[in-house]
């Protein structure tokens, strides 16, 4: 994994427990192996989006605040790991979900939204 996505990673699991649940249990499903970039970042969206609505709003906010830092970096190979993992998993999880959908969307910050509309629209 490159060093850019094992920072991020970290970063996001500082943020909150479930975030350093879903990574526990991929890398527990996966192990001795580590998992596929965009499948732990896959199991990361679809966190998120589960728990979106019990979690409390200054965590989301740090939670999308690190996400749009990730796709605004230099870092291709993160933009591609959170854009077709984080992000597509996590607007996939909520796409036939109208009012969730449109929650999530009003959070991400301006590339994140871009991503997932462009993805939406696909």
């Amino acid at each position: 994994m490159k060093d850019s996505c094992r920072e991020f990673i970290d970063a996001l699991i500082q943020i909150s427990t479930e975030m350093q649940a879903a990574y526990q249990e991929t890398s527990d499903y996966w192990s001795p192996d580590e998992p596929p970039v965009t499948t732990l970042f896959a199991a990361l969206g679809d966190r998120i989006a589960e728990n979106f609505q019990k979690e409390k709003a200054d965590i989301n906010h740090r939670i999308f605040q690190l996400i749009e830092a990730a796709m605004t970096s230099d870092d291709d190979n993160l933009v591609t790991a959170v854009a077709t993992g984080l992000i597509e998993a996590l607007i996939a999880r909520v796409s036939q979900e109208e009012p969730m959908r449109r929650r999530i969307l009003s959070v991400l910050g301006e590339q994140s939204r871009k991503h997932a509309e462009i993805w939406l629209a696909g």
